[in-house]
């Protein structure tokens, strides 16, 4: 048999009772000619001029597998590589460069297509399931690999079926021939290669393996056909039906249908300015994204609603987001992404097959083509009409496209008006919230309250004297004339309660005519709701109002509702000549008497007097005057604003005329 240099690519060597190595670097020295000196104890020396001192490599690890190897003399160093007898006559071959096996037989790997059966009892309908697998058999260390091919759905833990390891041979096979481990020669003149007591049918190999074989005078036996799984071929007819792609074709479809001549090459080509070249747009378009604005109006299923996204394309990338618009009070649950960064196909067919490349659907893709505003897209089942775009999306159409992007075609949703159900009336017990909180609520809940509102303003009230308007009236009682009442309305909440004065000898008890509660405004078209507030009270007095269909005749206010209406303006709550009329009718005959206490009152003989001065004369003469007349009385006086009073004019002006 001829056998190759151990450096040539495809080097084997001859078979003996052992798998057969390269002759050892150190018995090709011919030790065993005469003249030499024999290598013991006594016949070596050390070199006095030697310097390094380093020990020769003789393992390493391949792959995770320990290696030994023979280190070769080197002809032209000093130091020899393993230490030999300076006495020696050898030398050393010169009509070859010597290659230790792990170097001529690195990453020299035979490969190997095979398949296995197995019974599937538990399905009458599956006599047998087909397995497929690639051998991968290591020249350097003679370790085998065993990958199953993947299939979609299978259960199985497909990948590496077996690590890289020595089989070794067990019982017969390895009394046969003994050798302990699987050989390269187990793979020659044979269809069937036992592995761990396992069959694998050899169906092909690969372009060197045939030629490694061939050059090496060793003959490889393949099956015809890999028997056909029942399963797979009615999961095969299932897709097709659906209008799937079938997976993605393995070097198996030839021998699956031998009698089928070979099918043309289908796919796309993608090759020279069709491809997408990613780095030119990574570096281009890096971080640019164009924005448009969708809406998926699903009404016309049951539940459905018109919904709002936004629809972001990378151009860097050709991906699209699609994110949900979240409104306020839509009931929905916040919800950010719809479709996650991604590349999303004009039609959506299912999920691709196992082992399928995007570049295998390039052309399905959406594309920054497809996007105009006004035009629908499917995402995933969804038809989205894009209504609008931002400023950079319009820029870079215009740009890079010439096109102008047509403007927002938003359509306003026409007004629904939804037909309301009227509230019921007023049943008599207890308030009216009382009797509609059996209408709102199964359980009635109490009615709530603004307490911040109701503390702040709980201490304005407002009240006015009233009598019941006579004319207005649809059945007076001719005593009614007579009545009296007091009405309160209560800032804090908005209630209003009327109270009856007691008036001896009239007929009537008196007491409370109106308990404490909110009251609808007279003939009010609302209802429920339509409170009576202050601006209904405070009117032009005299002054008619209605309070629960009685005409009530406000007659009179407080000072302290006076104050609120007029915003605190003292001149228009009192007249300045009223209170000059009435201290000069009480004063009459006591000007003489009142100019005295001013001058007691002025240390100083300034001519002037504080305004606590003017209010303790005031209250020392008993002038009865009140509050706010008095500081009507001081802002008049108060010429200078510095706080006092040229009590001389005073006198002069009200008491001397």
């Amino acid at each position: 048999t001829r056998l190759l240099r151990p450096s040539h690519p495809l080097c084997v060597f001859r078979k003996s009772s052992k798998m057969s190595r390269p002759p050892s670097s150190f018995s090709q020295l011919g030790g065993g000619a005469e003249g030499d000196v024999p290598f013991l104890p006594g016949n070596s020396f050390s070199d006095p001029t030697r310097t390094n001192f380093r020990k020769s490599h003789a393992f390493d690890y391949r792959s995770g597998t320990p290696i030994e190897f023979d280190v070769p003399l080197k002809e032209d160093s000093a130091v020899p590589s393993r230490p030999v007898s300076r006495m020696t006559t050898q030398t050393m071959p010169t009509e070859r460069e010597f290659v230790p096996a792990f170097a001529g037989l690195d990453g020299k790997v035979l490969r190997f297509e095979a398949f296995t059966t197995e019974q599937v009892p538990e399905n009458l309908t599956e006599p047998f399931r087909v397995r497929k697998f690639t051998i991968l058999y290591y020249l350097v260390d003679d370790s085998i690999q065993i990958n199953e091919h993947r299939q979609a759905n299978s259960g199985y833990a497909q990948g590496v079926f077996m690590k890289r390891h020595r089989i070794a041979k067990h019982g017969a096979e390895k009394a046969k021939d003994g050798e302990e481990f699987v050989t390269l020669f187990e793979f020659a003149n044979t269809k069937t290669v036992t592995l761990y007591s396992r069959d694998f049918h050899l169906t092909g190999c690969n372009r060197f393996t045939e030629e490694f074989f061939q050059v090496n005078g060793m003959r490889m036996e393949f099956e015809d056909q890999i028997p056909e799984d029942k399963y797979l071929a009615h999961r095969a007819m299932t897709e097709s039906r659906m209008g799937k792609r079938s997976t993605t074709p393995s070097v198996f479809d030839a021998l699956d249908s031998p009698t089928s001549e070979k099918r043309p090459d289908t796919s796309m080509s993608f090759e020279g300015s069709t491809r997408r070249d990613m780095r030119e747009k990574f570096l281009k378009y890096a971080n640019k994204v164009l924005r448009f604005y969708a809406q998926w109006d699903d009404r016309g299923s049951m539940f459905g609603q018109k919904l709002d996204y936004v629809l972001n394309y990378y151009l860097q990338d050709d991906k699209i987001e699609v994110l949900e618009v979240k409104k306020t009070n839509s009931g929905r649950d916040p919800f950010p992404k719809l479709v996650k960064k991604q590349r999303i196909p004009r039609t959506f067919r299912g999920v691709p097959s196992v082992g399928s490349k995007e570049s295998d659907f390039e052309d399905e893709y959406i594309n920054e083509h497809d996007l105009v505003v006004g035009n629908v897209v499917e995402i995933f089942g969804r038809e989205m009409n894009l209504y609008d775009c931002d400023e950079f999306t319009r820029e870079y159409y215009k740009q890079q496209h010439d096109y102008d992007q047509p403007a927002s075609t938003l359509q306003p949703d026409p007004l629904v008006e939804f037909p309301s159900m009227p509230l019921p009336p007023y049943n008599g017990f207890g308030s009216e919230h009382d009797s509609l909180a059996s209408y709102f609520n199964l359980i009635p809940k109490p009615r709530k309250y603004d307490a911040t509102k109701q503390a702040t303003l709980d201490a304005i009230i407002f009240r006015w004297k009233a009598k019941l308007d006579m004319d207005r009236m649809t059945a007076p009682n001719p005593d009614d004339h007579k009545r009296r009442f007091v009405i309160s309305y209560f800032m804090g909440d908005g209630s209003i309660s009327i109270y009856e004065p007691p008036i001896q000898n009239s007929g009537f008890m008196g007491g409370k005519f109106l308990e404490r509660q909110r009251v609808i405004r007279h003939k009010s078209g609302q209802g429920f709701g339509d409170w009576m507030s202050e601006t209904d009270l405070l009117v032009d007095l005299p002054g008619t109002v209605w309070i629960n269909n009685y005409p009530f005749v406000l007659l009179e206010t407080d000072k302290f509702t006076l104050r609120y209406v007029n915003k605190g303006r003292i001149d228009s709550l009192v007249s300045i000549d009223a209170i000059h009329e009435k201290l000069r009718t009480k004063g009459r005959g006591l000007a003489k008497e009142i100019l005295s206490v001013f001058r007691m009152l002025d240390d100083d003989s300034t001519g002037k007097v504080s305004l606590d001065d003017l209010v303790n004369m005031m209250r020392k003469f008993n002038f009865d005057l009140d509050e706010d007349e008095l500081i009507a009385l001081m802002a008049r006086w108060d010429i200078h604003k510095d706080g006092y009073v040229d009590y001389q004019d005073f006198v002069a002006s009200i008491f001397q005329q």
